[in-house]
């Protein structure tokens, strides 16, 4: 039985909106009121309460299995590890004053023992095959998408050995690349033109009052007015802790950029990873050459460097199974941390894992094989419309299944996660090995878009959706509907 069905129909959006607009003014017109946060605590008392009740009183037979009532309950669990990380981007856009930070948070150091980045090296992988998809016998939870198997012949490629820093896309937005409309695909400048960005929207800058990203009550709110109005916002950390140091010079200079952590406002750090979406990504690669471009998918396994397929090393190939990673996963940090901290793949790549997500060419889309689940038949579908691109391998705010080798998720390009990037170095001659999405999708209120392409040597690369509903979801089945529910109202 439902608990409450207002408030379920009104959350199973999440926090995925359909534009860059938020949900309360670009589908309601601004006149939505949300229910009150005591209403929503008592409904999650009530699921709680729920939730608790079958755990004491379910039996328990091992080994669970997709089939199990159990399943539903890991199921629960991982999906509220997921909207720990969402929520923590969330924190991250609010004004200080409105977030109190935790005792013994612990951001990560802002230089690496092992010195100072200086150069962000091309590493070539040599091409061989990309087998991905999480095997069904594998001993732990798994969502719908990461099942079936993808094979994909991959080119040798060269990639960055480090993804972009702070350091590295400084130079970006110095050059002006924020406000040079041909580095920007279509998408992509309708978002920065709408947004009004001048830099990433973690950066604080001393110069300009910049939009937040934020909608509602939080759209006039900014982090660098903040900074303005207030001076250092350290919300009591020490900020003489965290000075940017590179090669001995100071990183930033006229405007001086700072950086919004969780709960505090510090020095830019500049050997972090940025963090960006996926347009302001493709900006830096189309302003460093037509040659560049992100990583796809089957790129990304070949750099990791671990054998996911091989039944006799499960669990402990998955980094998620290692008691000790090295990588920064697991609320090791409670932040990112300087992108040579941690030692490299087999493969000569850092950070493949962890330490930010790295948006991906490839559109979201099932793999050969693909199934719902019973439990939760669409958490994964609605993404598979060629509108969200594929991050891979984790942040420093992912636990449980987000910081698997196996996990598979995606966000729309707009969107704003603890993600980054690194850049390859594209063969003109070769085919890409990207999944692109070619099916037209409606959405109510938007209608049909064009998805304009932004790669070149792709054409054999699309494939249609693998969500069914997709095809019943059209202008044509919305007017039936309405003819059927109306009758023709000329």
């Amino acid at each position: 039985d439902r608990v409450d069905p207002e408030i379920e129909a009104l959350m199973e959006t999440g926090v995925d909106e359909m534009s860059w607009d938020d949900t309360e003014n670009y589908r309601m017109g601004g006149s939505f009121k949300w229910p009150s946060v005591q209403r929503v605590f008592n409904y999650r008392t009530k699921v709680r309460k729920i939730v608790l009740d079958i755990i004491e009183t379910l039996p328990l037979d091992l080994p669970i299995t997709q089939d199990s009532p159990w399943w539903a309950i890991l199921l629960g669990m991982d999906h509220e590890r997921i909207h720990f990380e969402t929520s923590s981007v969330l924190i991250r856009q609010m004004p200080l004053n409105m977030v109190k930070k935790p005792v013994n948070w612990n951001y990560g150091p802002i230089q690496s023992p092992n010195g100072p980045v200086h150069e962000n090296t091309f590493v070539r992988v040599e091409g061989s095959a990309a087998t991905f998809g999480k095997p069904k016998n594998f001993p732990s939870f798994g969502w719908d998408n990461e099942y079936g198997e993808a094979i994909v012949e991959v080119p040798s490629f060269e990639a960055q050995q480090f993804p972009v820093t702070n350091n590295e896309f400084l130079k970006f937005v110095k050059a002006g690349g924020y406000n040079n409309k041909q580095y920007w695909s279509k998408e992509g400048w309708h978002w920065k033109q709408f947004r009004q960005a001048i830099h990433p929207t973690f950066w604080v800058c001393d110069k300009v009052r910049c939009k937040s990203g934020c909608g509602a009550s939080l759209a006039t709110y900014s982090h660098c007015d903040e900074w303005l109005r207030n001076g250092d916002n350290t919300n009591g950390s020490n900020s003489s802790t965290v000075t940017t140091v590179s090669n001995g010079k100071n990183c930033c200079s006229d405007p001086v950029y700072r950086y919004r952590a969780m709960f505090d406002v510090i020095d830019m750090p500049g050997d972090w990873p940025v963090e960006v979406n996926y347009h302001e990504a493709k900006a830096y690669c189309n302003w460093l050459g037509r040659q560049y471009r992100l990583p796809t998918e089957a790129e990304y396994r070949l750099m990791l460097g671990r054998k996911l397929n091989d039944s006799t090393s499960f669990p402990l190939c998955d980094v998620a199974f290692e008691k000790n990673p090295k990588c920064n996963i697991n609320m090791k940090y409670c932040s990112s941390t300087p992108v040579n901290l941690y030692p490299p793949s087999s493969t000569g790549f850092y950070d493949v894992m962890g330490n930010t997500w790295e948006w991906a060419e490839d559109h979201f889309n099932g793999l050969p094989g693909f199934e719902t689940h019973y439990i939760y038949h669409d958490f994964s579908t609605p993404c598979f419309d060629g509108r969200h691109n594929m991050i891979m391998y984790g942040s420093w705010a992912s636990t449980g299944g987000l910081a698997s080798c196996y996990a598979r998720f995606a966000f729309r390009r707009h969107f704003f996660q603890h993600m980054g990037f690194r850049v390859v170095r594209n063969d003109p001659n070769v085919n890409i090995p990207v999944r692109l999405v070619n099916t037209e999708v409606f959405v109510l209120g938007v209608g049909v878009e064009s998805n304009e392409p932004i790669l070149e040597n792709v054409n054999d690369n699309y494939v249609p959706t693998l969500n069914q509903e997709f095809k019943y979801d059209s202008i044509e089945s919305l007017n039936d509907m309405i003819l059927e529910q109306f009758g023709n109202v000329d």
